[in-house]
């Protein structure tokens, strides 16, 4: 029987994969479940040992949902960008925010959102303020060895000893407050950016066609291409792939885009990125596939409720506004009420576009009960 609904969702910049995608969508159905008493069950996952470009589970519920959620696989790509040693972190962040504060880059995302601009900036203040305290730290020890005439040589030791250890602790806490792990994000899309995406455009002409050949095999009555994060732009370039393999008339009134938490801009303000922008331009033509874009001004990490084709300069043919655009309130669903707790809790809110919640928090959206709606 073909499903009443599939789902090809892209995670964001995320090595984890799809074993944490299912936990994390299974819980998710179970909650609902449990709030809702809905007769619902989450089939086993089939991963990459089956199809080496999707891992796919399904819901199914008596008399009602059939869902096929298909996890579309780039996490492997994501992992190949991912290096784990700090020297080349640092030295690849001397080229990307001296582009970022003197090329324009903080500029133009300011323009677009002053927050997510100043989360750019987070990284390179992180690292500002260890290096400041380690100075602070060892011009301290230098003039303590100097009252208490410690020999030069020992109070030599002694400061490269305490940058090393120091230097060790900096970055297990920048890992901790995942200042790491949204630099390398920031580095894989500025790498993007400068048009060396060659491994990710071969990915996303293979999944196209994958798509395509599963929808001819297995018609689904609605196919939703979802992207989260990073993954909108992903999302972008896949839709527009499918355009150019005939999508059109293979899916023709079944295919809808939904963006989640998207940063578009982030890979659209650079001026190489002109395929990006040809995707862009694409989807922008009639008949204009529909695309829903949620967002939320409580998430600094991504662009909200902005219009990503006024912050990329892309040209759009046609009138009325694309995508919809629509805000819902993160920290409500999470019970948040201070500039503390919504400040430290930035990555978790990220996420909270993937989770259900009760319908008097949920804010006017929630994906699990729209993915499973009749």
């Amino acid at each position: 029987m073909c499903p009443r609904r599939r789902v090809y969702f892209l995670s964001g910049f995320d090595p984890r994969g799809a074993s944490f995608y299912y936990r994390l969508f299974a819980e998710q159905v179970r909650q609902l479940k449990r709030r809702s008493g809905r007769r619902l069950q989450v089939s086993h996952r089939r991963g990459q040992q089956v199809d080496r470009l999707i891992s796919r589970w399904q819901v199914r519920e008596l008399g009602g949902a059939d869902l096929d959620f298909c996890f579309l696989h780039w996490d492997d790509i994501a992992r190949a960008h991912w290096p784990r040693n700090p020297l080349v972190l640092l030295r690849d962040g001397v080229g990307i925010y001296a582009w970022y504060l003197f090329g324009g880059g903080y500029r133009t995302m300011r323009r677009w959102s002053p927050r997510v601009a100043l989360c750019g900036l987070y990284p390179t203040l992180y690292v500002g303020t260890a290096l400041l305290l380690l100075a602070l730290l060892c011009a301290g020890l230098g003039l303590l060895g100097g009252l208490l005439a410690v020999p030069d040589p020992l109070v030599w030791i002694l400061q490269l000893a305490l940058v090393g250890l120091g230097g060790w602790q900096a970055w297990r806490l920048a890992e901790a407050l995942g200042v790491v792990w949204l630099f390398r994000s920031i580095r894989f899309t500025h790498r993007l950016g400068q048009a060396r995406d060659g491994d990710l455009r071969q990915r996303v002409a293979e999944l196209a066609a994958r798509i395509l050949e599963l929808e001819a095999a297995d018609p689904a009555g609605q196919v939703w291409l979802m992207g989260h994060s990073s993954g909108s732009f992903v999302m972008a370039m896949l839709a527009a792939a499918l355009r150019r393999q005939g999508a059109d008339q293979t899916l023709s009134g079944r295919l809808q885009l939904l963006s989640l938490g998207q940063n578009l801009a982030n890979l659209a303000v650079h001026g190489k990125a002109q395929a990006f922008h040809a995707d862009l331009a694409l989807l922008a033509q009639e008949p204009r596939l529909p695309w829903r874009d949620i967002t939320s001004r409580d998430d600094y990490l991504c662009f909200a409720a902005v219009d990503p084709y006024q912050s990329c300069g892309v040209p759009r043919a046609g009138a009325g506004a694309y995508p919809e655009l629509q805000l819902m309130p993160l920290a409500q669903r999470q019970g948040l009420t201070s500039l503390g707790a919504l400040l430290s809790h930035q990555f978790d809110l990220h996420f909270e576009y993937l989770r259900t919640a009760d319908p008097a928090r949920s804010g006017g959206f929630d994906l699990i009960e729209a993915l499973l709606a009749p």
